[in-house]
């Protein structure tokens, strides 16, 4: 390792197995391992550190994973994994090749990424809401040779054309006709031995698309490190897990906050995931009561679900299991954290992190006094600043800014060199959010830098106008955003999802007059339309792309 003068430890470059896994190198984040918890050896996996190594310490028989009633153990995963990761090197799968895979949240996911990672290849994720020409984008752009598919998720795939996939193993389990290779039939003639993984620290193990809230998915590139890093500083010093610990929530496996809430944290520390395919709140607070899941991983939609007024299902289960819950994707309002904290009993962690950067770097941890208007305080291993987005010059507490964060993990683009040059200035990555800096340390999430709304000279943070307006009983969802305006250029307009109350002029008044009482008048939403529903993607975050979009039209 190289010291530099401040004392932090940078990360030596060792040699890569293939040159396609190795890291962007124009300017590249400088990975910064200032803990002793991720100094990790050369030689590394993942998917043996979070397997294998529990059963070596007698863990074998702990559960693992919980799934419909059903209990899949250390050892029997290792089993699984091992017979998998057999079975994709005798169809020609090497190491770097990389291999899509379409799953609901079901164990053989978690199966097949840790296969894949087991021997070297490169798991690349698909959210099941993806249709064909978003596939075909993915799969042309990742370069996947191999497919491992759920099949009920099969047909957009199948419609893909033009695509490199040589071979598509599908996992059966609704009767679907396919003319592809059957999983179940590939792993009944595959050997249980032991893979021997000969991976490096830095050899890529996730390539992760973004879900698109800004436009095109970006590849993202995670080493066999990052993994390890995520559970090493994140969940080890804020959520203080153990192995009698149940991870459970409706993210998305995906999704990076659902890989590293549902597998890579309880995973690494011996504990139990819990597994809910469809995840609706009442699923989700049944399942607490069932599996006794003590840390709960979900959005504020999902959360403001659960609480919601009209459907408080919160009080007909035992929740008495739960000792933290974690909150991302989304800002989560004071509202949602004190309702929570009165109906689930619980702390909800607010959590900034992208899929770009892995997992959260900025949160409160299991221990702290929450305030809950603030994000909380860069996680143990990261060090974050606000900065003039023009000058890159750190800002003086107080004022509002660009957020650069550098840590153990850093944005890596996938074959996307301009972008990778406008997220990295000076090794220090570029999230794209507005954050306050406070004299106590803690940083304040004001919006994304796209959703920051010019209106007649003023910026206005469209995200503060919704946690205002989530204050209100009336008021179950919003999304604010910037609508075009003659007279002001743009406006403020907040798109709305009403409790019980019926959409009337008095009801905009009112809504109007609490963000006027409440911050500068100027802020409040000019035009209010109410809607049933919000645009979301899979993985819970509010699409207003396309409502700037709409509005633009």
């Amino acid at each position: 390792m190289v010291q530099p003068t401040d004392g932090t430890l940078i990360k030596e470059r060792g040699e890569i197995s293939s040159a396609i896994q190795s890291l962007p190198s124009a300017n590249s984040s400088e990975e910064v391992y200032s803990l002793s918890e991720i100094h990790y050896t050369k030689k590394l996996n993942a998917a043996t550190e979070m397997v294998d190594r529990h059963v070596e310490k007698g863990r074998g028989e702990n559960v693992a994973v919980h799934f419909e009633n059903r209990e899949i153990r250390y050892a029997e995963l290792r089993e699984q994994v091992d017979r998998l990761g057999n079975a994709l090197l005798d169809l020609g799968v090497e190491s770097g090749d990389r291999v899509f895979i379409r799953f609901p949240n079901r164990p053989k996911y978690i199966v097949s990424c840790l296969a894949i990672q087991k021997i070297g290849a490169i798991p690349v994720p698909s959210m099941k809401l993806l249709q064909t020409e978003e596939i075909e984008y993915v799969l042309d752009d990742s370069g996947a040779r191999f497919a491992i598919i759920y099949d009920e998720l099969l047909e957009p795939v199948d419609n893909a054309t033009a695509t490199g996939l040589e071979e598509i193993i599908v996992v059966e389990n609704n009767d679907i006709t396919h003319d592809y290779r059957s999983y179940s039939e590939l792993l009944s003639g595959a050997s249980a031995d032991a893979v021997v993984s000969e991976t490096h620290r830095d050899d890529i193990a996730l390539l992760a698309y973004t879900s698109g809230t800004t436009g095109q998915p970006k590849g993202t590139v995670h080493t066999h490190r990052q993994l390890l890093s995520i559970t090493d500083t994140y969940a080890r010093h804020c959520l203080s897990p153990s192995t009698e610990d149940v991870f459970g929530g409706n993210p998305p496996l995906a999704f990076t906050f659902g890989y590293g809430f549902l597998a890579a944290f309880p995973l690494r520390f011996g504990a139990s995931a819990c597994l809910i395919e469809d995840a609706t709140p009442e699923k989700i607070l049944s399942g607490v009561e069932q599996y006794g899941i003590t840390v709960l991983g979900s959005v504020p939609t999902a959360y403001n679900q659960m609480l919601s007024e009209k459907n408080n299902s919160a009080t007909e289960y035992d929740l008495s299991s739960l000792r933290i819950g974690v909150s991302a994707g989304e800002p989560l309002t004071p509202d949602t954290y004190n309702r929570a904290k009165e109906d689930l009993g619980i702390k909800l962690l607010d959590g900034i992190g992208t899929t770009e950067m892995l997992h959260i770097f900025i949160s409160h941890t299991v221990d702290d006094a929450v305030d809950p208007s603030v994000t909380g305080y860069p996680v143990p291993g990261y060090e974050c600043k606000v900065v003039d987005a023009e000058t890159g010059e750190e800002l003086d507490r107080g004022e509002p800014g660009l957020l650069m964060v550098r840590g153990p993990t850093g944005v890596s683009y996938w074959n996307r060199p301009e972008i990778q040059e406008e997220s990295v200035r000076d090794g220090w990555s570029i999230p794209g959010d507005i954050f306050v800096h406070h004299e106590n340390g803690s940083f304040e999430h004001k919006c994304r830098s796209d959703d920051l709304i010019i209106t007649s000279g003023y910026n206005v943070p469209g995200p503060q106008i919704e946690k205002v307006l989530q204050e209100c009983d009336a008021v179950k969802e919003t999304a604010v955003v910037g609508s075009p305006d003659d007279t002001r250029g743009t406006i403020v307009k907040a798109f709305v999802i009403l409790e019980e109350d019926s959409p009337s002029p008095e009801t905009t008044n009112r809504l109007q007059n609490h963000v006027k009482n409440r911050i500068a008048p100027y802020k409040y939403p000019r035009d209010i339309e109410y809607v049933d529903e919000l645009p979301m993607t899979e993985s819970g975050k509010i699409q207003r792309n396309l409502l700037r979009e709409r509005e633009r039209e």
